[in-house]
């Protein structure tokens, strides 16, 4: 069997998958998936974010490894059952690991499915070489946390999703096939912190670039959440409804550049047709997110960075068409968590610093780089503790 017989996110549809997606789905929520319960956690790592923002003092940095660091500990708190600290040299090894394979060298290695002659090549092969590293080094250390919760499983004291999963082993032991194995739950947590990681932090970092592009913006956000919740009140999901601009611009963050361009893939299972093109059976087939993010009849001006299109007399408005978590059974399970998350962070951000550009620096791109995912290019900023 190959990764794409584990896991969750490259797992083919069937009844595996939908009895894992189930599994996955209400153990999470058992810890706070979704809830206001995980709110206290977000704030946890908010602060903890501050603070090492603090230490840069006036000295122009790159924030993407620090938002990677606290939404990372989100996850973790939830899946492993405790946070780590930023330097921690096991939590820098994951983190690294997940960045890579999800850049250009996981782009790279990707041609090899699609054009297996092209695992032949110099690059892609040192690119293959490199995502199988990491992938490899990342189920070493799940491995070593699965163990470690092994050692101490109480059936009695479910600490966390590792734990509630080894329950069900448990449970199903002596069952014929059963699904529920140590090689399952190594993906299952590889999944949850790449699906709950990059792209939140890489959601957060375009957002403070969009901020360093549009100081205009960033001022009016400034402006709705000291004249609602001021600074020292922790942001809370009840606030949202308060702050509808500062969700219109998140809202536009995701609409412009979406981590995920295109969707999950799918695969038909039967010959179909669709708008009068003839479809196979077993083709591959992506749904084109950024096209319909990017629909000039729904979205005038798309490239044109404009949060006011999601108000509607001031109050905050969504609409139907906003899809960049997807939609149908393969829709992004995180998404909950994400938009909590990215509204926390954001908020919290936005209450105590002003993000500006260092002296003399150009505008960072809104280009993306290439990569499975859509991140920004490296920039440096500068956080200015506001009074």
């Amino acid at each position: 069997m190959g990764f794409m017989d584990y896991g969750l996110i490259m797992l083919p549809y069937g009844p595996f998958w939908k009895q894992q997606r189930k599994f996955t789905i209400m153990g999470l929520r058992d810890f706070g998936f979704g809830k206001r319960s995980l709110e206290g956690k977000i704030a946890e790592e908010s602060q903890g974010l501050r603070e090492e923002i603090l230490k840069k003092g006036d000295t122009p940095f790159n924030i993407r490894l620090l938002l990677q660091n606290a939404v990372g500990n989100v996850i973790c708190s939830i899946v492993l059952g405790k946070r780590f600290e930023y330097e921690d040299k096991k939590f820098e090894k994951i983190m690294k690991a997940f960045d890579q394979n999800l850049g250009a060298e996981q782009q790279l290695s990707a041609l090899a499915n699609f054009f297996p002659w092209a695992r032949h090549i110099p690059v892609v092969k040192k690119a293959i070489a490199l995502v199988k590293e990491n992938v490899e080094n990342c189920m070493a250390t799940m491995r070593e946390d699965i163990a470690e919760h092994k050692a101490t499983f109480d059936p009695n004291d479910i600490r966390d999703f590792i734990d509630t999963f080894l329950l069900e082993m448990r449970n199903q032991e002596g069952e014929e096939g059963g699904e529920f194995t140590d090689r399952q739950l190594e993906y299952l947590i590889g999944d949850l912190f790449l699906a709950g990681t990059e792209t939140t932090s890489s959601t957060l970092t375009w957002a403070l670039l969009y901020m360093l592009r549009h100081q205009e913006v960033q001022d009016k956000v400034h402006r709705e959440i000291d004249s609602t919740i001021g600074q020292d009140v922790t942001p809370s999901i009840s606030h949202r409804s308060l702050l509808p601009y500062t969700e219109a611009v998140i809202t536009e963050v995701m609409r412009i550049n979406p981590i995920a361009a295109t969707g999950a893939m799918h695969n038909t299972s039967n010959d179909t047709t669709l708008f009068g093109y003839d479809i196979p059976k077993d083709t591959v087939v992506f749904p084109n997110l950024w096209a319909v993010l990017h629909d000039p009849e729904v979205y005038p001006e798309p490239d044109v960075f404009k949060p006011e299109r999601f108000l509607d007399d001031s109050k905050f408005k969504k609409g139907d068409t906003f899809i960049p978590f997807s939609l149908g059974r393969r829709a992004c399970l995180g998404e909950q968590l994400a938009r909590m998350e990215l509204f926390l962070f954001f908020t919290s951000l936005m209450q105590h610093f002003t993000f500006k550009l260092p002296e003399g620096a150009a505008l960072p791109s809104t280009r993306g780089k290439a990569g499975i995912t859509n991140n920004a290019e490296d920039f440096d900023l500068c956080a200015i503790p506001r009074e």
